[in-house]
């Protein structure tokens, strides 16, 4: 063992003097190395096992731990080296471990298990190890390489310099370019748009000339998209996108907003011009458009805002456009309309009632009206028919406005919950006999939510109303929504023994297999037929009548208002009866009065 230290130390000595600094052929002096070191671990793996039997359990603890330092040690000194670092700890402890495991003494068998797994962690940590070194050794080399490579191109780097500079404004330009357009149609998409009609507002007003925005959006494009699959509505889109852009005053004034929706700007032109360019347009995209072996058609519905005489603000204006357009829409498809007063009043209202309903229940604005229905044979009264009312600031509103808006803002589901459990909790307290039933209305959303059964049973309970005496009212508009879901709720709702009428029958989209299959307890039969019966409305109630009487349903003909209409329907068999002619819908407090004085009245006569 000294004379290897005496070796290593010559070579080392010989190295530090004679080689380290200079290029060298380093195979000598690596194969020097390697050996030496095997050497030294081989010959203290030997020492180990000569001197084993001599050795007390000290002894042989110290060597064990002495020889594991130098195993830990190699592990990340020799990592150079894979195979020198992977066997060296192996050499050093296999042997002692070995021997500890065949000896008679308990310790020694722990102290050769103890090495053993020593060796094995050592052994993964060096192979590590010797991986990561290795890769360091390359990348380093590797960056070296580049280095130079980096040194050889600065020349050319810096001779291209000048040039640069502008490369990296144009490549910025395009970049910018392309962020600004929409990825499909390659149009302006809605920030490029919004900026550039605001410059082209301030051009306008510098030179005190019209504009004009039109708001397009096409008709019939979902069912293509349903139909033929979004590959085929892209292309049809491109298509449209080109067929705008080549009617387009400038590129910079037309863009995809979004989904199917495209704005145009016209400058310097006249509300009557930019009508008679969207009608032209409409035409134009109207034509059928090719894909693939498809011949498809779309059409086009648009709104025109003015400026500056609907607005000078480039986000309103585009809102006003979109105004006119959706209004245009609910009256006909595939024309145009431009923005007019009105329109800004129905804003300005809607967003009035929208800020009042949502505090509306808060500040107790709503209250709930009834109805009476009469039985046309007894004249007694069958039930009552729950009417919600508003009073914004003095000013009675339409259920027919309000409802609308809202469903469309959420608030119909608070309200909702609202009326049904004011309503149930007032009847508690009427003055009718048991056989009087409630009925409440519901919209489509109330009842198409996930929670309606629960809200209902949860009113119920609350209220202790029977749940046999409460008739919910649903209108034919359910049947355009999800079938399927509406009649799973609907029975889910018979199932508490609810009754279920449908409102304004004849002026939906039902079915006689759909109504059959809800099987609904009681049909409303709506009050325009009842207003036209001698100008065919009696052809329909009369058909009403002779289905229900089929199907098992009960009739009710709402919007009585005269005598003459009460003893009609009576004629022809029809149940119940509701309107004016009998009671305008009233407060709880008057409803108990009307009935006494119904009941005063009946009997005289």
């Amino acid at each position: 063992m000294c004379v290897l230290l005496v070796c290593r130390l010559v070579d080392m000595f010989y190295w530090q003097a004679k080689l380290r600094g200079r290029q060298y052929d380093v195979d000598g002096p690596l194969f020097r190395f390697v050996i030496v070191r095997f050497l030294t671990a081989i010959s203290l793996g030997v020492y180990s096992v000569l001197f084993f039997s001599s050795m007390d359990i000290v002894e042989l603890a110290a060597t064990i731990v002495i020889m594991s330092a130098m195993a830990g040690g190699s592990a990340t000194i020799l990592a150079a080296n894979k195979a020198l670092s992977l066997s060296y700890a192996a050499i050093l402890l296999v042997p002692l471990s070995l021997m500890c495991l065949v000896s008679t003494e308990y310790y020694q068998n722990v102290f050769g298990v103890l090495g053993l797994i020593f060796v094995f962690v050592m052994f993964s940590s060096a192979k590590v190890s010797s991986q990561f070194v290795l890769d360091s050794i390359f990348i380093k080399n590797q960056h070296a390489d580049l280095l130079d490579e980096l040194e050889k191109k600065n020349a050319e780097i810096a001779a291209s310099n000048v040039n640069l500079e502008e490369k990296v404004k144009r490549r910025t330009q395009e970049i910018l370019t392309i962020s600004r357009l929409d990825p499909l149609t390659k149009l302006f998409n809605r920030n490029a748009f919004s900026e550039s009609l605001k410059s082209l507002i301030a051009t306008a007003e510098k030179e005190q000339k019209p504009l004009a925005l039109l708001f397009i959006d096409l008709d019939g494009f979902k069912g293509i998209n349903d139909a033929h699959g979004h590959a085929t509505g892209d292309d049809v889109l491109t298509s449209v996108a080109h067929r705008l852009y080549v009617q387009a005053q400038n590129h910079e004034y037309l863009c995809r907003w979004g989904g199917d929706e495209f704005l145009i700007a016209l400058h310097h032109r006249t509300a009557i011009e930019a009508k008679e360019f969207a009608t032209k347009l409409i035409h134009l995209l109207s034509q059928p458009i090719r894909v693939n072996t498809n011949s498809l058609q779309v059409g086009a519905t648009v709104g025109i805002a003015m400026y500056p005489q609907h607005s000078t603000n480039e986000r309103e204006l585009i809102e006003l456009a979109d105004t006119a357009m959706y209004a245009q829409k609910q009256t006909a498809k595939s024309d145009v309309c431009i923005f007019n007063q009105q329109m800004r009043e129905s804003i300005l209202r809607e967003q009035r009632l929208k800020d009042g309903l949502s505090h509306a229940l808060e500040n107790k604005e709503m209250f709930v009206t009834y109805q009476p229905v009469i039985d046309s044979q007894t004249g007694k009264v069958c039930f009552c028919e729950a009417l919600l009312r508003w009073n914004l600031d003095g000013e009675l509103i339409s259920p027919e406005e309000f409802i609308p808006i809202a469903e469309q803002n959420g608030y119909i589901h608070s309200i909702g919950s609202w009326v049904l459990q004011q309503a149930c909790k007032e009847a508690t307290h009427w003055t009718f006999d048991s056989t009087v039933n409630l009925s409440v209305n519901v919209s489509v959303a109330q009842l198409m939510h996930n929670n309606m059964v629960g809200v209902v049973e949860s009113v119920l309970k609350e209220s202790q109303f029977p749940a046999e005496n409460l008739h919910l009212e649903i209108t034919e508009s359910i049947f355009v929504e999800d079938i399927d879901l509406a009649i799973q709720k609907i029975k889910a709702l018979q199932k508490l023994n609810i009754k279920v009428s449908v409102d304004d029958f004849g002026t939906g989209f039902s079915s006689l297999s759909l109504l059959q299959l809800i099987a609904a307890d009681v049909v409303k039969i709506d009050k325009n037929f009842i207003a036209t019966m001698d100008k065919g409305g009696e052809a329909i109630i009369q058909a009403t009548q002779h289905m229900a009487k089929e199907l098992g349903y009960s009739v009710v003909a709402e919007g009585v208002e005269t005598k003459v209409q009460a003893d009609a329907l009576t004629s022809m068999g029809i149940q119940s009866l509701q309107g004016f002619y009998f009671s305008k819908p009233m407060p709880q407090e008057e409803l108990v009065q009307w009935h006494q004085t119904y009941l005063q009245l009946h009997k005289t006569g």
